[in-house]
């Protein structure tokens, strides 16, 4: 039996993630207040919900103390830092701190912003870019680096939907995953749904994928 987390598991991708993941998995839904219990999807399993402070790593560790797997599906907004997110990982790994065993896998929902262009820039940078969600572009960036420059070890996964991630998207069963490049300006022109997105979370969590995924469906749209 897998114990999973889910941090944020009352949004768009964090509700698809536990509505998908499993029969085996044990999961424990982390929630923002006690009124988002009647956000969470309805669903026949069991699951274990836990108030949390994301900010607070004792609150944290009330819900990963125990997990093997730690699903980031948080969506911060507004104009937060550009290390918001790096910091939030960091307090996950704070609080799981297990006295024995490995530290849980951490399966993170990442951001197009942290896309690589082929002149060495960012997709968070591109004029194209939604200056709205700018903040979080940027903070995705810099998460990205974070874990690839392997200061946490291997122990992670990053997954990246393009920037036309459609939260009312079908379901297809049809995505597919690659690995970060230099130049991942084509996977600009891909979309995927929540859906499908929140399949390949499942499946990095069952096959613990590692590393940097870009994950989208087969086709490129068409404009």
């Amino acid at each position: 039996m897998t114990r999973v987390t889910i941090l944020g598991a009352t949004g768009r991708s964090g509700s698809a993630v536990l509505e998908l993941l499993p029969p085996h998995a044990r999961i424990t839904a982390a929630l923002r207040r006690p009124g988002d219990r009647s956000r969470l999807p309805a669903t026949e399993r069991e699951i274990t919900e836990v108030v949390v402070d994301v900010e607070d790593p004792v609150s944290l560790r009330r819900a990963v103390a125990d997990a093997d797997v730690v699903v980031n599906a948080v969506r911060m907004r507004g104009d937060i830092d550009p290390s918001a997110l790096v910091e939030l990982h960091e307090r996950v790994i704070e609080a799981a701190d297990p006295p024995s065993g490995p530290a849980p896998f951490i399966v993170t929902v990442g951001g197009a912003g942290s896309l690589r262009l082929p002149d060495g820039t960012r997709f968070w940078q591109s004029p194209a870019f939604p200056e709205r969600t700018l903040p979080r572009g940027r903070a995705h960036a810099r998460l990205r680096d974070h874990l690839e420059e392997g200061r946490d070890g291997e122990n992670w996964a990053y997954l990246i939907p393009p920037p036309a991630f459609d939260p009312d998207g079908p379901r297809t069963k049809n995505h597919r995953a690659w690995p970060g490049t230099a130049d991942e300006s084509a996977f600009l022109e891909r979309s995927i749904g929540y859906v499908d997105f929140a399949e390949a979370v499942c499946t990095a969590v069952e096959e613990r994928w590692t590393g940097t995924r870009l994950v989208a469906g087969p086709e490129t749209r068409r404009v």
